[in-house]
């Protein structure tokens, strides 16, 4: 298959990942809005910028954990900046190197004490790989094919667009080629509701296929959808019956024994759920999801997700465990090209890496692993902030023996300098300090939390955006707001 591989709008509505946050030192801005509406008046201008086994087998028995402080200190020395920038309320950590497992919490969990392995989180997009598993499983029993266009899983009547003569088909729906757009159109139209999938049913979907039309020919262009990601789910679970869920959990879930994972987690669970917040650390309701179910209801575990990594290892390997035809096929490499890849439900770096992303309205998380080394990263955050991703890397040379030093970010002293006015336009944007924190407003808008990504670059997640304060000698003199190698500068008022 040869197709363009073209970045996602955003990370952060359900089923929105592939984005990475800016790595240490850079300055590069993603797409505004973050799914959540039109952009802030004042901020257009930078809107501009961002421009398979079957169930009869047994499941592998979990890796078991062993010597559970050995990365205690490196861990904590690289997620340390975080908490003390009051980036993220609640955070755990799980390492998996060689079948031997690491869980470490940080910050605030459901009872008194820090998040845990068996903290539940909103996996959001990550729930994409779980969608693509039952659909690899369905496709080793044989039940549909690759190629088999969805509309023929969708009651008689319903109508799904195409484009160029060419018919959407589940593949392209697990790969997001499917040309379909981002939202559909009955979602995107709810803006920046706190639960934008809530009440979104099957009949709402069927409408919007109705009046959607495709962005690209299928095939031919991969764009990140949630529209298509739930369309998979929806008709996965209509053909195996059941629904979405009850599906995923006889197919997938109860075979490899993930207890703490579910896409409609039962009320009993409640107590060991985090509390979501936003990237400002206020409080955020839960996501609810029908029909898109396949795009991000998934509900998990520290501990599960490393059971999940184990398995995917050994299916790479070669192994025993069960749904590992379907693990295997979920991992090969479908585009014809050199370097970075994706898989059916993964994305896969240029080092071979496997790894998905993404985020709620209070929650980011992060599940990757390296074939080669056998070694795994999770990270699971209660707070919507992608920079959690930037912790992956150090988590992978913490499992090497050679992590890096720890990120050095601005401290609220160093904030003060910051603080002013900067003239965007001829608007009067405001920088403010509040204890650790730094924000941006504007006249008669919200403000936005800018998140340090260094001591003078930080990341506004509201708009994806990175803004770094430059200097004139010793005294700060603009802000710029940079996409790529484009930027904008607005410089600092006088007093």
């Amino acid at each position: 298959m040869s197709v363009q591989l073209r970045t996602p709008d955003s990370p952060r509505c359900a089923g929105e990942a592939g984005h990475r946050a800016p790595g240490r030192g850079d300055c590069v801005a993603r797409a505004a809005g973050a799914g959540y509406g039109d952009p802030m008046r004042w901020l257009l201008v930078l809107v501009v910028l961002a421009g398979c086994g079957h169930a009869s087998r047994s499941a592998k028995p979990p890796p078991i954990a062993v010597d559970v402080e050995r990365y205690r200190e490196p861990v904590e020395a690289q997620v340390q900046p975080f908490l003390d920038a009051e980036l993220v309320s609640g955070l755990v950590v799980g390492l998996y190197d060689g079948g031997k497992t690491e869980i470490y919490g940080f910050g605030a969990g459901p009872g008194k004490g820090p998040p845990d392995g068996a903290t539940l989180f909103e996996l959001g997009p990550i729930t994409n790989v779980y969608t693509a598993l039952l659909f690899a499983d369905a496709v080793q029993r044989r039940e549909v094919d690759l190629d088999t266009p969805v509309s023929d899983l969708l009651p008689l009547g319903v109508t799904v667009p195409i484009r160029d003569k060419v018919a959407i088909t589940l593949k392209h729906l697990a790969l997001h080629s499917s040309g379909l757009p981002r939202q559909p159109p009955s979602v995107a139209a709810r803006g920046s509701a706190p639960d934008p999938y809530a009440g979104y049913d099957e009949n709402a979907l069927y409408a919007d296929l109705i009046r959607s039309e495709l962005d690209a020919a299928p095939g031919t262009q991969i764009a990140y959808s949630s529209y298509g990601a739930g369309l998979l789910g929806l008709a996965l679970g209509r053909k195996l019956g059941g629904g979405y869920a009850r599906a995923l959990e006889a197919r997938v879930l109860r075979p490899l024994g993930l207890k703490d994972t579910s896409a409609a987690p039962p009320a009993q669970l409640a107590p060991r759920r985090a509390a979501g917040t936003t990237d400002d650390l206020q409080k955020a309701p839960p996501w609810t999801f029908d029909a898109l179910a396949g795009a991000g209801a998934v509900v998990s575990s520290a501990a599960d997700q490393l059971h999940l990594i184990d398995a995917e290892l050994d299916a790479a390997a070669g192994g025993t465990q069960v749904l590992r035809r379907a693990m295997k096929l979920t991992q090969e490499p479908q585009l014809d090209r050199t370097g970075a890849n994706v898989g059916l439900g993964w994305l896969i770096d240029a080092n071979g890496r496997y790894w998905h992303n993404g985020g709620t309205g209070g929650f980011h998380a992060f599940v990757g692993f390296d074939p080669r080394t056998r070694r795994g990263v999770v990270l699971l955050a209660s707070t919507a902030i992608s920079l959690i991703d930037r912790l992956a890397e150090p988590m992978y040379k913490v499992l090497e023996g050679a992590p890096p030093p720890p990120v050095k970010l601005a401290t609220a002293a160093e904030l003060a300098a910051f603080v002013g006015g900067y003239d965007l336009s001829g608007t009067t944007l405001q920088v403010i300090a509040e204890g650790k924190r730094l924000y941006l407003e504007g006249p008669g808008e919200p403000r936005h939390r800018l998140a340090p990504l260094s001591d003078q670059e930080f990341w506004l997640e509201s708009l994806q955006s990175v803004a770094v304060f430059e200097k004139d000698g010793d005294k700060v003199a603009r802000v710029v707001f940079g996409s790529g190698d484009r930027r904008i500068v607005a410089p600092r008022v006088a007093k």
